[in-house]
């Protein structure tokens, strides 16, 4: 583990802290760079890969039919039918 630790201090600057869960239990938590467990910081890349692993989960298990499902199937109750049948552009 301090070889792992070394290298991001010396090769990442930019990684502040990393928190592993396991089994709903933290069994690694760590903060680099000056950085504290109450820092607050700017996490929209770390956002979108989060989010691209859970849509992907969210197909393999059936939740999802695929990438191109609209976003209105699931919140049919905000939008009316005739919003939902409206053609889907995206380009400007």
């Amino acid at each position: 583990m301090n070889n792992f630790e070394d290298l991001i201090g010396k090769e990442y600057a930019n990684i502040a802290g990393i928190a592993i869960r396991k089994d709903n239990h933290l069994i690694y938590e760590k903060y680099f760079h000056g950085y504290t467990q109450d820092d607050a910081l700017h996490i929209a890349s770390v956002t979108k890969s989060i989010i691209s692993i859970l849509i992907g989960m969210a197909i393999d298990k059936g939740y999802i039919k695929n990438i191109e499902q609209h976003v209105l199937d699931f919140f049919s109750e905000l939008y009316s039918e005739a919003w939902r049948k409206k053609p889907f552009k995206t380009s400007p």
